[in-house]
């Protein structure tokens, strides 16, 4: 079973480069770190972090080669159109899709491909979407479900990127998932 989660990283960083990026972003990252520990241990998961400055960086990648000093700012647009082509790329082959990001990000990179995602999801798949609300109420879940995948939402309130009651349904579902 495959599972990937797409999230911004933190403003929070260690000071130590040499350690994978899940590890890196401190503070509130902490929820998507501890949420990816826990899908390992049911799934093939995958962590796929957004930052303006590196793009898109895999979260078993090190820091240290991420970080190359050079390269500079990828930017916005750059990490949107990064970050919508490991979307389309991962949407497929993916069991469980958890995607927790802010209002902005939500809109440069899951709503401009949404068809293209919803059309390209696997049959009975897991989605979690974590975003604000606005950004929640713009999409039509209806093909999704009618494809018999789970979906489930959670409104972002402040910074906290997934709640703990989506939380747990989200590992309940995928627990479920795993024992069929």
């Amino acid at each position: 079973m495959q599972a990937h989660i797409f999230a911004e990283g933190s403003n929070t960083t260690g000071e130590d480069r040499d350690q994978p990026v899940k590890e890196y972003y401190e503070g509130l990252f902490g929820m998507v770190a501890g949420l990816y520990d826990e899908l390992v241990e049911m799934t093939d998961a995958r962590l796929h972090v957004l930052s303006e400055e590196y793009g898109v960086a895999r979260g078993e990648e090190r820091m240290s080669v991420v970080y190359t000093g050079e390269q500079g700012l990828v930017g916005s647009d750059g990490m949107a159109e990064q970050a919508r082509a490991e979307l389309l790329d991962a949407t497929p082959d993916a069991d469980v899709m958890v995607i927790l990001l802010s209002a902005g990000v939500f809109q440069k990179t899951v709503e401009e491909v949404w068809d293209e995602l919803v059309e390209a999801a696997k049959p009975e798949s897991i989605w979690c979407l974590g975003a604000a609300r606005s950004s929640l109420d713009g999409l039509d879940f209806e093909e999704l479900e009618a494809k018999g995948c789970t979906v489930l939402t959670y409104q972002r309130v402040g910074v906290a990127r997934i709640g703990s009651d989506t939380r747990e349904e989200l590992l309940e579902a995928v627990k479920r998932k795993g024992s069929q």
